[in-house]
């Protein structure tokens, strides 16, 4: 049963659920298409704004008359393609930026690690919003402004590992039988570092769906009718009292996955850990 197993056998019924969770999101985000067209979903009625829940609209409408559930799955699509793209930006360019730094220590890599530091120093939502300035609002420069604000810190992660494991006999032998360094960097030392890869990729998944939506919220994010969650809780404010499903619907659905992530991401890291499988 692999991870799922262990969180049975471990009685973790949080992170069972938290999985379901992820699961059913990234089912709605792949089969938005599917369960609905994009006009439900973008299309303005002001003859059916701002109706409650009900058997018709699951979810209510919002201000314009539009399907909420329509919004929200279509809003998971393009929440997860911003944080997949971003993600894989962020752990491509620090993963390899990190093993470099690690593996050749020289006043070359110790400059780049001291800019890393600077980077990590400066606020990341700052960072993501000057990115995002530069580029104008949109899903591209949205996912580079997350993906750009994200490499520092797993620049800084990545490093440490690689310093300890180049000084493992492995690699030591390695280097002592004439292996190239690109060799030893890619064939040995980086597949030891998988395990840590999928659970920083998992967390910074989170992570990104929570910058992207406070980008959104900002107004900085994908412009209207695309809808994406921050945007939708940010045009909602003015009926948060008197309509307050309009701002539920895509908040409640934000919090429940930025929250599964991070409980699996933490949960995977220990599944990861040689001395918890060890209890199992």
């Amino acid at each position: 049963m692999g991870f799922l197993g262990y969180l049975v056998r471990k009685k973790n019924y949080v992170t069972l659920l938290a999985t379901f969770v992820m699961a059913i999101f990234l089912m709605a985000a792949l089969l938005a298409p599917f369960l609905f067209d994009w006009e439900t979903a973008t299309r303005v009625t002001l003859d059916t704004s701002l109706l409650s829940p009900s058997l018709a609209h699951p979810l209510g409408t919002d201000e314009l008359g539009r399907d909420l559930l329509a919004r929200v799955v279509w809003g998971a699509r393009i929440t997860l393609i911003v944080a997949l793209v971003s993600v894989a930006i962020a752990m491509i360019l620090g993963v390899l930026i990190g093993s470099l730094c690690g593996y050749y220590e020289n006043w070359f890599t110790d400059a780049v690690m001291r800019f890393m530091d600077f980077m990590i120093a400066f606020p990341r939502t700052l960072l993501a919003i000057i990115v995002v300035t530069v580029l104008g609002s949109g899903v591209l420069s949205l996912t580079l402004a997350i993906g750009i604000s994200t490499i520092p810190a797993n620049v800084r992660l990545f490093r440490g590992p690689i310093l300890a494991l180049k000084r493992r006999q492995f690699t030591v032998a390695a280097k002592a039988l004439g292996a190239r360094d690109s060799s030893i960097l890619f064939s040995h030392i980086l597949p030891n570092t998988t395990s840590l890869i999928i659970i920083q990729g998992t967390l910074s998944l989170a992570e990104a769906i929570l910058i992207g939506s406070g980008l959104s919220f900002l107004g900085l994010g994908p412009q209207p009718p695309i809808p994406e969650w921050g945007a939708m809780i940010a045009a909602s404010r003015a009926h948060i009292t008197s309509h307050p499903h309009v701002i539920l619907a895509p908040g409640i659905t934000l919090f429940a996955v930025i929250l599964a992530f991070n409980l699996v991401g933490d949960a995977l890291r220990d599944y990861a850990d040689p001395r918890s499988r060890k209890a199992i």
